[in-house]
This record gives C-alpha cells, sequence and structure tokens, in this order.
C-alpha cells in the first residue's frame, strides 16, 4: 500500500482535504516514506476506529476485523431473492394475461388502478421476498426505502424530463435503426444509469451502512427497481390504463432489465469502494451497464415486433433470459472475487 492510501481516514477521503491541513499531510508522508512502515493506530476505512498490527488490508485500505470478515460475507437471501424474482415474474405474468381472457377489457378507473398496481408488483415482490430470505441480518429498512424512493423521484424529476423533453426522442429517435440504438445507449441508457448512480451515491454508498461487496449490488439492483416503478407508472397513466395481457409482460420486463443493469453497476461501486481501483473504474462501470441498457430497451423493440403486429411474449422472454445472464454474471464475479481475496489473506 502506498504511503498516500495510508492516510485515509474512515470515510475514505484524504485527511489533506480538510483546509490548512497541507503540512500535517506532508509530514506524515515524509515520516511514513522515512520509516517504511504503516503508523500506528491506523483507523479502519468502514468504521474510523483505530486499528493496531497487523493489519488486515485489501486494496490498500486498512479493516478492523469485524468488518474485513464482512466485505467479502455472502449473501445467500439476496441470490435466492432474484432468482425467485425472476422465475416469479414470469409466472405472475402468465397468470395476470390468463385472467385477463376471463374478466374481459376494463375501462375508466378500474383500468387505470388495475394497471397503477400491476406496475409496482415487480419491485415490491422483489423486495419483500429478499426480506423473507434475509431476516438475519437484513439491509436496514429506511436505507432500502430511501435508494428506491430517490431513484423514483430523480427519474420523475430529471430522467424523463431529459429524455421527452431537453430532447424529444420521439420526434426523431425512429428515423432508422442505428439512430434508435445510438439514442437509446447515449441518452436513455446513460440517464437511467446516472440515476442510478445517484441514488445509491447520495444515500448509502459514503456511509457505515455500506460496510460489504454485496451491498453494492443490493443497492443497485433496488436504485434499479426504483426507476423500473416510475417507468411503469408512467406507462400506465400516460396510457390511461393498458390491457393488461401486454401491460403486465412490458412492466415486468422493464423491471427485471432496469434491477440487472442497477446491480451490474452496484458492483463496479462496490468495488471502487473497497479495493484500489483506477479513477476510470466506476466510468467504465456506468459506460457498461449505459451500453447494455441501451442495447436492450432497443433489442426489445426489434424483437417484439413482427410485421405490422406486436409480440409481448418475446420481450418477457428477452428480459428474463439478460436478468438471468446477469445476476449469473454478479454471482460469477462476487465468487472470483471473493477467492481472490481469501487467497490475499
Amino acid at each position: 500500500a502506498s504511503p498516500f492510501d495510508k492516510l485515509r481516514g474512515a470515510s475514505g477521503q484524504a485527511w489533506f482535504s480538510v483546509p490548512g491541513s497541507w503540512f500535517l499531510v506532508l509530514g506524515s508522508w515524509f515520516s511514513v516514506l522515512g520509516s517504511g512502515n504503516m503508523p500506528n493506530n491506523v483507523p479502519c476505512c468502514i468504521c474510523g476506529e483505530p486499528v493496531e498490527p497487523p493489519y488486515s488490508t485489501l486494496g490498500q485500505r486498512v479493516y478492523c476485523g469485524r468488518h474485513f470478515a464482512e466485505v467479502n460475507k455472502p449473501h445467500p437471501g439476496f441470490w435466492r431473492a432474484s432468482a425467485v424474482q425472476i422465475i416469479g415474474m414470469a409466472l405472475f405474468s402468465a397468470l395476470v394475461a390468463g385472467l385477463a381472457s376471463f374478466v374481459g377489457p376494463l375501462s375508466g378507473w378500474g383500468l387505470i388502478v388495475v394497471g397503477v398496481l400491476m406496475a409496482l408488483v415487480p419491485s415490491l415482490l422483489w423486495l419483500v421476498f429478499f426480506y423473507q430470505q434475509d431476516r438475519l441480518e437484513p439491509e436496514p429498512k429506511t436505507k432500502i426505502a430511501a435508494v428506491a424512493l430517490l431513484a423514483l423521484l430523480l427519474t420523475q424529476a430529471v430522467g424523463l424530463p431529459v429524455i421527452n423533453d431537453l430532447f424529444q426522442l420521439d420526434a426523431w429517435a425512429g428515423l432508422n435503426r442505428t439512430v434508435a440504438l445510438l439514442a437509446s445507449i447515449l441518452i436513455i441508457g446513460f440517464t437511467l444509469q446516472a440515476i442510478v448512480y445517484v441514488a445509491v451515491r447520495m444515500v448509502v454508498y459514503t456511509t457505515p451502512e455500506f460496510d460489504e461487496r454485496m451491498d453494492g449490488i443490493v443497492y443497485g439492483t433496488v436504485a434499479g427497481l426504483g426507476t423500473a416503478a416510475l417507468l411503469n407508472l408512467r406507462y400506465v397513466l400516460d396510457n390511461g390504463g393498458v390491457a393488461l395481457s401486454y401491460g403486465v409482460i412490458q412492466v415486468v420486463t422493464v423491471a427485471l432489465a432496469q434491477a440487472s443493469f442497477g446491480g451490474l453497476l452496484g458492483y463496479f461501486m462496490a468495488e471502487a469502494r473497497f479495493t484500489h481501483r483506477p479513477i476510470w473504474w466506476i466510468p467504465a462501470g456506468l459506460t457498461l451497464s449505459a451500453v447494455l441498457n441501451g442495447l436492450f430497451r432497443w433489442l426489445n423493440v426489434e424483437v417484439s415486433v413482427s410485421g405490422l403486429s406486436v409480440n409481448p411474449w418475446r420481450s418477457l422472454l428477452l428480459g428474463m433470459v439478460v436478468a438471468l445472464l446477469a445476476f449469473g454474471l454478479l454471482v460469477f464475479l462476487m465468487r472470483r472475487t471473493t477467492e481472490v481475496t481469501r487467497v490475499r489473506g
């Protein structure tokens, strides 16, 4: 670990961020360089408690014994919830679509109320099941709710105005497939993923509750679900309600996609929080998740349209495949990172 990184406190920010402390930092810098050893009582990068040698380090950051054990703690409840979310949403779509043929067409407020409930079910189902599986040591409910709510509000206050009013995508994005793809990636993808990043960063990223790698994926997924809830609500309300058989597939597909890409971005954020990563690491994660988000939205339109008709079941199948691949990749990355950390430890 470099002497520079050893001069970090609980917030992860170097001490020189405090005005007037340059001489303290420079003195400590040369002292460390001269001795070749780390100073005694280095603070834990999570809780700030002093840590005595021998130090538990990860990515040039020092941890107390408790937080070093927690940083790579497995989180089986999340993976079970994710798998059930994907399979359960497919079954939910099939059930609602089947019931729609028996109930018959709805109209007026009945159609809107049912559509609103249908738009919220994917996010609520994931959160409820997650807590059922993670009762021993769940993430703080207030933080989970705050991340989801902030993502929802930012999507309404910033995301949709940028997409619909500032860039007015509906007026030109459909000129041809290339333009549609670029607009989907550069405008929609980056806007939605930036909202996920801001929601996680503002609410929980620098707090002691964000104390393990899995937290990045958990809170990133929650932010994605908050974004999806608002997108689905606006989809239902702006259309004055939607046909149940088609609408349920649309809202489920959006929820699966946004949760997947939010979790992917959260992984990059957690790696930057707990290990020493280059300055381009989080921008690279944001770019990757934005490109995948935009590409998915473009493919979703392409695969669901067949001639002049629309087959929504193709969208659902694509959403399930993308979600399974995304969370499968995250499982692989988390296991690989944990094994590497244990070997180094």
